[in-house]
Formats: structure tokens, C-alpha cells, sequence
């Protein structure tokens, strides 16, 4: 079973509290701070520096090193498509 469950739009913990929520392109935390964004296929911190990248399979560091799949997004997290750019968006904030 996996520790966080993705509603709609929502990062949930496994006991149902919000961890954070997508608000068109940028991911805000349980406060609504913003912490993130989606710019294509980039993966963004609030200051705007690229932090990840996906293509729809594998997920890349800033400097193109590998650090994940689809599929391990699919592990970690319920409900979450792993070729989904905001479930990777909310995996590389709050779940690695």
C-alpha cells in the first residue's frame, strides 16, 4: 500500500491530510505557499530553476541523470497515472 493517494488535484498522506494541491500550472503546499511549477515538460522550484524533467516515461535530474520511472510513481502513489506530469510534479516534491 502506498503512503500518499492522489485526489483530483490533491496530494493526500495516507490518513487523508493534504499535502498539496495543483493550481493550474504550480504546486502549492498544504499552506498555499507556492513550491513548484509545470513548465511542459520541466519540473520547476519557486525561483524558476528546472529541477526535473520527464517524457512520459522516465524522470531526469537537472543535470539529466536519471532518478526514477513511471512506474515507481505508480508504486508510491494511489490513484496517480505515473505518465501524469503533475504526479510526477507532486512525487518529486513530496514523496522522494
Amino acid at each position: 500500500m502506498a503512503n500518499f493517494k492522489k485526489d483530483g488535484d490533491k496530494l493526500l498522506d495516507r490518513n487523508g491530510h493534504r499535502l498539496a494541491t495543483l493550481d493550474g500550472k504550480y504546486i502549492r503546499d498544504a499552506h498555499g505557499s507556492r513550491i513548484g511549477m509545470i513548465d511542459g515538460k520541466s519540473i520547476r522550484d519557486s525561483h524558476g530553476n528546472r529541477i526535473a524533467e520527464f517524457d512520459g516515461r522516465v524522470i531526469r535530474d537537472a543535470h539529466g541523470s536519471r532518478i526514477a520511472e513511471s512506474r515507481d510513481i505508480e508504486k508510491a502513489i494511489d490513484n496517480a497515472p505515473g505518465s501524469s506530469i503533475s504526479s510526477v510534479a507532486f512525487w518529486v516534491f513530496f514523496v522522494r
